[in-house]
């Protein structure tokens, strides 16, 4: 197949879709009943990717990218589009590490880049940008020392919002109510780890850390907001769960609610500095202003779908109009690519 965009001057560029885990093939029972379940159960981005590009007219060709071959295969391109099957810790860092390779080493575009994935699946190294950027967050603390760990139980405000540093969909969140539950959490992680991990010799890592926020009250549900490149913009209000303060992964997504301009434009603006190519960002509301509580390369691409229609950003990182239709996170990530390859 061939596999390039023709640009005005006659350069011919080469766009490769990466595919993750192609389709599992077993030949015996009983691993072949499985077979049908095993393929189906994760939905692969890289399907619509391609469906995009043939309705853009722009020739493609695949690039197999967990096979051994994959950097002979990525050096044939220009270009290259992936988003990932399986998004985990462990496949997460292996997905880090190609990224990095692909664009620093090999010197290829890729899309999403490094600046955009470096910091998924890791709440710390977000709040490494939150912090540099002086993006309005909750008050966040990442404290990787027992004894000042201990100290800051004494002081803090609660309850508080105790996280893991991974985890999606209110995964590893947990409201901690008072010092007795917090300090219970400290000794576990720094002390009860190294116990262990003495006891074991190996298999528990004896390194501890605690993270965790100011409780922001008063927020029946978030705001999701999806950036991408600097372009597109969706928006949708998630309500909480039944008796509880998360809202991620509730699956009670609220389409018609107004979403405020402001926000959008202020979530465009981390993405355009921090040079990330795509961005979902949570957002809740205290005193009158809002606040940036996470945010995260992967997302649903479903629900981003199902939205009424997407938001276009003029080169200033302003709403300049609405298009009132649904539509795939894929399109809008191809249709950026087409719009600004000159730029490549």
């Amino acid at each position: 197949m061939k596999c390039y965009i023709q640009r005005k001057w006659g350069y011919v560029m080469k766009i490769g879709v990466c595919v993750s885990n192609e389709k599992l093939k077993f030949e015996k029972f009983p691993m072949k009943l499985l077979q049908k379940l095993f393929n189906k159960s994760t939905p692969d981005w890289s399907n619509k990717f391609i469906e995009v590009l043939e309705l853009y007219k722009l020739d493609y060709c695949k690039i197999f990218i967990d096979k051994d071959d994959w950097i002979n295969m990525v050096k044939q391109c220009d270009v290259l589009i992936w988003k990932p099957k399986f998004m985990g810790p462990m496949s997460s860092s292996f997905f880090k590490e190609k990224v990095f390779f692909i664009q620093y080493v090999l010197g290829k575009r890729i899309y999403p880049n490094f600046e955009t994935i470096w910091h998924f699946d890791s709440k710390i190294a977000q709040k490494y940008i939150f912090d540099n950027s002086n993006i309005k967050t909750p008050k966040t603390y990442v404290i990787f020392d027992y004894n000042e760990a201990i100290s800051k139980s004494m002081t803090i405000k609660y309850p508080i919002v105790l996280k893991k540093s991974n985890g999606a969909g209110s995964a590893n969140v947990k409201l901690i109510k008072n010092k007795i539950q917090f300090q219970k959490v400290i000794i576990k992680e720094f002390i009860f780890r190294r116990i262990m991990a003495n006891i074991l010799k190996f298999g528990i890592d004896p390194f501890g850390y605690v993270y965790f926020q100011e409780f922001i009250k008063d927020n029946k549900r978030d705001l999701r907001i999806n950036i991408i490149g600097d372009r597109y913009a969706v928006g949708f209000w998630r309500e909480n769960r039944r008796n509880d303060f998360r809202a991620s992964g509730s699956g009670k997504i609220d389409y018609t609610r107004e979403i405020p301009k402001e926000v959008i434009e202020y979530c465009a603006r981390i993405s355009k500095e921090n040079k990330f190519d795509s961005m979902a960002y949570d957002v809740l509301f205290k005193d009158g202003d809002f606040v940036i509580i996470e945010m995260s390369y992967g997302f649903v691409d479903k629900a981003f779908y199902n939205a009424s229609g997407y938001y276009e950003l003029d080169e200033d990182g302003r709403v300049s109009n609405f298009i009132a239709r649904n539509t795939w996170p894929q399109e809008l990530w191809i249709k950026w690519l087409k719009d600004n390859h000159y730029k490549i």
